[in-house]
């Protein structure tokens, strides 16, 4: 197509305008420059000259009355259609810095961008289209001198509208809200007025109708991308048959957009559909903004909704689609239903601080504004007495317009788990991840008042929110306040919550682990302030009682707190359990007391098996058998008793060894060896009964003297209130997350754990308060094998006792897992 095949352009040939040489000079220029954007998006479909074209075209349908519209205008209508789409291309000299992930040329990292995608052409892709709008702007301001004349006004030397193209071309790629704010309704140039949110209006609306069986618009495609959907298969299965767009309906006088076409594969008809309800709310917002437009020739004459009539084949949709009350959500969501307790409102709004400044410190490492000066991350809690507010405030990295409307008040979409966050390869793992945490802040007050600023933006937003309402007031302001979120909460309705400051103190350092972020509480009353520190919990240091486990785990730092002075190596059978040991000799029928055994013939499968039985001496046979007539049960009975003495018997054949409860005297309790013939050997009273109890004991032997004990699923306290385990995720404790070393040897004894993990791989609920069971099994894998590491390193052990170490973590940890630093 040429320029002469727009229908703006022949409006003004038909004035003889001034303005059209040098619209003929920015269409030449891009008539060869546009043909380049298929180096990097050759997949994608038209935005050569005729797209823009087109879009003129859709704008001229658009307007109600051309004929309203000055030279100026329908010029700069040309020029936005013509330039918007210049960012998309990239010189071999981009690429090649965008491949060293040079933050002068995108905002994300490609390195980062290749390793979630897998395929260079997609990474390059997905680091230029989010941006391609604002480097259009950018190419325009870095025009030359020659190219910038374009841009000025006809019979002036400097009165230029290069600006106004910039912006109206980033916007749109924009928020609708960025349109509002970056652009005027009411401007002038010259002898020209114009309006160039119109104009940008223009833009995103004709560049969305711009769709056919050739051409597929941007955010469709960003809807069919991740489906893997490739252009010549989507044009398969959907097909757009009317060139004309934009019709006149005769009885109303209003415009109507109308789809006509067939639609093959129920998948891709869904993508359409959404389409189409991005388009509707596009058509929506231009006819609310243009309704306070003060000239009414820039009114828009339209139906506000689409008249869809693509046609299905091979399967049905109707118009029933999924909806939700908010009230209803929300009121799931922002309740004790998911936290089982309103004082956790307070560790989501400071877990979302300590985010915030954590992010902040990291970008302070390479941002211009922190070059002579370190950054010094702060978290205040602050009680204001005098204005009746509590207020959570941090300087950390703060949220802009974009991320407020994209992620904050999109409940459910989260910032820290969306590409835009992660593409930028930032190293810092933050703990949120559900985007509802802040809808825990309406435990603490029904009314929430927001102001924050982010640290590359000079606007400051104010939000306000209501818990029983969808609907918010945002404000933005210029300020010279520093970056940082302020989030302003009801007094009374806090302090129902939390009382007094000393309780908000106790509960912030039960809660979080030191960071190095001061927590602060301050209080406000009568023009007086007095603050309190929050003493947080400190990792201790490694010592002969401390085992710091960080050079074992990947991204997780702690301790556990034991007693080792050695391990549990055993040489004889009597060491088992410290009593008086037999062996039963299968070959001679006979119970003999343990001489000069080896070891090994006990092991079977990785375990030494024995009985264990108590001997009731006749002084205490009465008193027993009064306990087992009570009680009914013979342990609970043998507990009453003190000083039981015990007998182990132990047999090379592991099979001749069972549990049962012996009375009479020909019963027998292993082999030919009967119950008589315990009580005449051993002293055990023939009135009281005797049990005897297998004990099988998990060892490790490699074929020396001795043999290395160790138990199974061991943690740290059986009940909740028994647990001297901690376990932070990203600083913030997980209260119900508990370990259970699957293998311990004999020899340690753990007495109490302090672990922040860090390590991306691990994710707590929605909650807050525990993990996925697997996740917790296989933290604690990685513990219990971080532990026998570091015994092996810091316990004085001889070679043998190593050897059997050194076997039992090959044997019983032979593998690593995400948690586990790989020598």
């Amino acid at each position: 197509m040429d320029i002469n095949d727009s229908k703006l352009y022949k409006i003004l040939v038909e004035r003889d305008s001034d303005f059209l040489p040098n619209i003929k000079k920015v269409f030449d220029y891009v008539k060869d420059l546009l043909p380049l954007v298929t180096k990097v998006f050759s997949d994608y479909t038209q935005h050569d000259v005729d797209h823009s074209i087109m879009i003129t075209n859709y704008m001229f349908e658009i307007i109600d009355d051309v004929a309203q519209m000055n030279d100026l205008e329908i010029s700069m209508m040309i020029y936005s259609a013509l330039l918007h789409d210049i960012g998309m291309v990239v010189t071999d000299k981009e690429i090649d810095g965008i491949r060293r992930d040079d933050p002068n040329i995108i905002e994300c990292k490609y390195s980062v961008v290749l390793q979630a995608l897998k395929d260079d052409k997609l990474a390059l892709q997905e680091c230029i289209r989010p941006i391609h709008a604002k480097r259009s702007a950018y190419r325009i301001a870095h025009m030359d001198e020659d190219q910038q004349s374009w841009f000025v006004l006809p019979n002036s030397t400097n009165n230029s509208i290069a600006e106004d193209i910039q912006r109206i071309c980033q916007a749109h790629n924009e928020s609708f809200q960025w349109l509002k704010t970056e652009l005027k309704q009411d401007d002038c140039r010259g002898n020209y007025s114009y309006n160039a949110q119109y104009i940008a209006l223009l833009l995103r609306l004709a560049d969305l109708l711009d769709i056919d069986e050739n051409r597929t618009p941007m955010y469709l495609y960003q809807l069919i991308n991740p489906e893997g959907i490739g252009d010549l298969e989507w044009r398969q299965h959907f097909e757009i048959k009317n060139a004309q767009k934009i019709y006149v309906n005769t009885t109303t006088k209003q415009k109507v957009i109308r789809l006509y076409g067939e639609s093959k594969d129920p998948k891709v008809h869904r993508k359409l559909l959404k389409y189409i309800d991005y388009v509707n709310q596009e058509l929506l917002d231009f006819i609310n903004l243009s309704d306070t437009f003060q000239n009414k020739k820039y009114a828009i004459i339209f139906k506000s909704n689409i008249e869809n009539l693509i046609q299905t084949k091979t399967f049905t949709f109707s118009d029933f689609r999924l909806d939700l009350d908010y009230n209803a959500v929300t009121k799931l969501l922002m309740g004790e239903h998911i936290y089982g307790d309103k004082k956790y409102g307070l560790r989501e709004l400071v877990q979302n601080s300590i985010d915030a400044c954590m992010l902040m410190k990291e970008i302070s490492q390479s941002h211009k504004d922190y070059q002579y000066r370190k950054y010094e991350p702060y978290i205040n809690v602050i009680f204001n007495r005098d204005k009746k507010e509590v207020m959570i405030t941090d300087n950390g990295v703060g949220m802009s317009l974009d991320i407020l409307k994209k992620y904050f008040l999109n409940v459910g979409v989260s910032y820290y788990s969306s590409n835009e966050y992660k593409y930028k390869g930032y190293t810092y793992n933050p703990i949120g991840n559900y985007g509802i945490g802040f809808l825990s802040c309406f435990m603490l007050s029904s009314i929430v008042n927001i102001e924050s600023k982010r640290y590359d933006d000079q606007k400051l937003n104010k939000i306000e929110l209501e818990r029983n309402s969808e609907y918010i007031c945002l404000t933005q302001e210029q300020s010279t306040r520093m970056q940082g979120t302020d989030i302003i909460l009801d007094l009374d309705q806090f302090t129902e919550v939390f009382p007094d400051m000393q309780k908000t103190k106790k509960f912030l350092e039960f809660n979080f682990v030191d960071c190095s972020i001061p927590i602060k509480i301050l209080n406000y009353e009568n023009g007086n302030t007095s603050e309190t520190a929050c003493e947080l919990i400190a990792l201790k240091d490694n010592s002969d009682s401390i085992a710091r486990l960080d050079k074992y785990l990947n991204n997780v730092e702690g301790y556990i707190e034991l007693n080792c002075k050695t391990i549990g190596c055993v040489g004889s059978l009597r060491d088992f359990e410290g009593d008086t040991s037999y062996v039963y000799l299968t070959d001679k029928e006979a119970l003999v007391e343990e001489s000069e055994v080896n070891i090994n013939d006990f092991v079977h499968d990785g375990q030494v098996a024995y009985l264990k039985i108590p001997i009731i001496s006749s002084d205490l046979s009465d008193k027993f058998n009064n306990y087992l007539d009570v009680l009914d049960d013979f342990d609970e009975a043998l507990n009453k008793l003190n000083d039981v003495e015990y007998v182990e018997i132990f047999c090379t054949h592991e099979n001749e060894l069972s549990e049962d409860t012996f009375k009479n005297s020909y019963e027998q309790i292993i082999g030919e060896y009967n119950f008589g013939d315990f009580c005449s050997d051993h002293g055990h009273s023939s009135k009281a009964p005797t049990r005897a109890e297998k004990i099988e004991c998990f060892v490790i032997n490699d074929n020396i003297d001795k043999v290395l004990l160790y138990g199974r699923s061991k943690g740290f306290g059986k009940y909740s209130w028994e647990r001297t385990d901690k376990i932070f995720i990203k600083n913030v404790l997980i209260p119900e997350f508990s370990i259970s070393i699957p293998c311990i040897i004999n020899g340690i004894s753990l007495k109490s754990s302090l672990f922040n993990i860090k390590n991306k791989a691990i994710v707590p609920n929605v909650s807050r308060n525990n993990v996925q069971k697997n996740d917790a099994e296989r933290f604690s894998y990685a513990l219990g094998k971080a532990i026998h590491l570091w015994v092996l390193e810091n316990v004085k052990l001889d070679p043998g006792e190593k050897n059997l170490l050194n076997k039992f973590i090959n044997t019983c940890y032979p593998d690593s897992n995400e948690y586990l630093i790989t020598p």
